[in-house]
C-alpha cells in the first residue's frame, strides 16, 4: 500500500446503481478507489479522512458551463469553483469553435486540476462574441462561420475531450442553416448535438425535425415569449414529442434561462431535465448561480428526490459522456473524484432572476474535494473580468 492512500471514513455514500445513500467507508488507492464497504480498516500510513455525519458522492460534473477562460470573456476558471463545490468535472457547452478549439485545450483544458470535457460550437467562432456589449454579432450570425470541415478535422484530433456539438438558436437566429449544419457534422461524427432554447423565433417545432435520439435540448424552463407551458399552463405537445423521440433534456439553469415558477410547474407534470447543469458564466458566478450544490438544491425545492439529483449530477451525465468506468460512480476501480457534503437542514430562500423564491429544505455545504485522490486547492491567480461585458438586465431582448 503506497503512502498516498485515504480512508474516507464514516460518511453516507451515495449508491449510484439504488440512488440512495448508505453507510460506507471509501479507501483510496494512489488515484483510484480501491474498496468500498463497511467498517474498512486503514492501511498503515493512510491518511484518515472523517466523514462522519456526511455525504459521500461521485465528484460531481456540471453537464453544461463555460471554461475558456480570456477566450471567452463570459467563461470562468473551473479551478476557482471545483475545490468550493464538490464538482470535478465540467463540460463547456460550446464556448470554442473550430478556429480556437487547439488554445482551449493546450492552455486551459490540459492545465486546469479539474476535469474539463467540451462541446464543440458548430460556428468556427463558438461563442467568442457573446456577452460583448455593443457588439451586436452572435455566432450563427454569418453562414460562412458554418465552416464543417474544420470542425470535424478538429473533432477527429480530439475525440479525448470533444464530447457533443453545440448550436445556439438563440432569439432572432437568421435561419435554420445552424441546425442543419450541426445536424450533418453529428451524422459525419457520431456525436450528438446540444441545441440552446430560447423565447421565440425561432419556435421549438421549427427546431425539433434537426434532432434525434441521444440529442440534447438546453435552458427548458426559459421564460419570456412561447415558454416550454402553453397558456393554460401545460407542457407544449412538441416537448412530449421530442421525450417520445428520445431526446433528452439538460438544465442549463444560468439567469434568463431558468424560471424557477415555470420550472416548478413542469416538474409538477412530470418534465425532468436528465441533467443537473448550472451554465456558470462570469455574469452568474456570484450571483444567482453561483455553483452546482445551489442549482441542485433549487431543484430539490421544485420537487425532485436529493437522491435523483445527485443522480441527474453524476452518473447520468457520466453515462450520458461514456465515462461511467471512471467518473460518476464510487465503484471499486472508479477514480478516486469524490465530493464530501455536509447537509445542512432548514428553509433556504433561493431566488431565480425574475424576482421568484422557492424555498429549499436542506442544502449540500462541500466539506472537501479530491480528484484523482488528490484534495483540490483554490489556484494561485485570478481572473479578470472585462468592463466591457454585459452585466445589465438583457431581458428586453427576449422578447419581454
Amino acid at each position: 500500500m503506497t503512502a498516498a492512500a485515504k480512508l474516507i471514513k464514516g460518511g453516507r455514500i451515495f449508491r449510484a446503481a439504488e440512488r440512495d445513500f448508505a453507510p460506507a467507508d471509501v479507501l483510496i488507492e494512489g488515484m483510484r478507489i480501491r474498496a468500498v464497504g463497511a467498517d474498512l480498516q486503514a492501511p498503515v500510513g493512510a491518511e484518515v479522512i472523517d466523514a462522519t455525519g456526511a455525504l459521500v458522492t461521485p465528484g460531481l460534473i456540471d453537464f453544461h458551463m463555460h471554461a475558456f477562460r480570456y477566450g471567452h470573456f463570459l467563461s470562468i476558471d473551473a479551478d476557482e469553483v471545483a475545490h468550493r463545490s464538490g464538482t470535478t468535472t465540467f463540460v463547456d457547452a460550446g464556448s470554442a469553435g473550430s478556429l480556437h478549439f487547439m488554445a482551449f485545450r493546450d492552455y486551459v483544458i490540459r492545465p486546469a486540476k479539474a476535469n474539463i470535457l467540451a462541446f464543440l460550437n458548430v460556428s468556427a467562432i463558438g461563442q467568442t462574441t457573446d456577452g460583448v456589449r455593443g457588439l451586436g454579432f452572435h455566432d450563427n450570425d454569418h453562414d460562412s462561420l458554418l465552416h464543417l470541415e474544420s470542425a470535424e478535422e478538429v473533432i477527429a484530433r480530439n475525440r479525448d475531450v470533444i464530447v457533443g456539438i453545440k448550436v445556439r438558436a438563440y432569439t432572432g437566429l437568421p435561419s435554420m442553416l445552424p441546425m442543419q449544419r450541426a445536424r450533418e457534422l453529428a451524422e459525419r461524427t457520431g456525436l450528438p448535438i446540444m441545441v440552446h432554447l430560447a423565447p421565440a423565433p425561432p419556435e421549438f417545432g421549427e427546431l425539433l425535425p434537426y434532432l434525434g435520439e441521444g440529442d440534447i435540448i438546453t435552458h427548458p424552463y426559459h421564460g419570456g415569449a412561447s415558454t416550454i407551458l402553453d397558456d393554460d399552463g401545460r407542457i407544449r405537445p412538441e416537448y412530449w414529442e421530442a421525450r417520445r423521440r428520445g431526446i433528452e433534456v439538460d438544465l442549463g439553469l444560468d439567469r434568463f434561462h431558468g424560471d424557477l415558477a415555470l420550472m416548478r410547474a413542469a416538474f409538477e407534470q412530470g418534465f425532468l431535465p436528465d441533467y443537473i447543469s448550472t451554465d456558470l458564466a462570469a455574469t452568474n458566478l456570484n450571483s444567482i448561480v453561483f455553483d452546482l450544490p445551489t442549482t441542485i438544491a433549487k431543484v430539490v425545492a421544485c420537487g425532485m428526490p436529493l437522491a435523483d439529483a445527485i443522480a441527474r449530477s453524476t452518473i447520468g451525465p457520466a453515462s450520458k459522456l461514456g465515462r461511467d468506468a471512471e467518473i460518476g460512480d464510487l465503484g471499486e476501480g472508479s477514480l478516486a473524484d469524490i465530493a464530501i457534503f455536509d447537509v445542512e437542514e432548514g428553509a433556504f430562500a433561493l431566488d431565480d432572476f425574475f424576482g421568484n423564491q422557492v424555498t429549499a429544505p436542506r442544502r449540500l455545504i462541500n466539506r472537501l474535494t479530491l480528484r484523482k485522490g488528490e484534495t483540490l486547492q483554490a489556484p494561485e491567480r485570478e481572473t479578470e473580468v472585462l468592463d466591457v461585458l454585459n452585466r445589465a438586465n438583457p431581458w428586453r431582448s427576449y422578447g419581454n
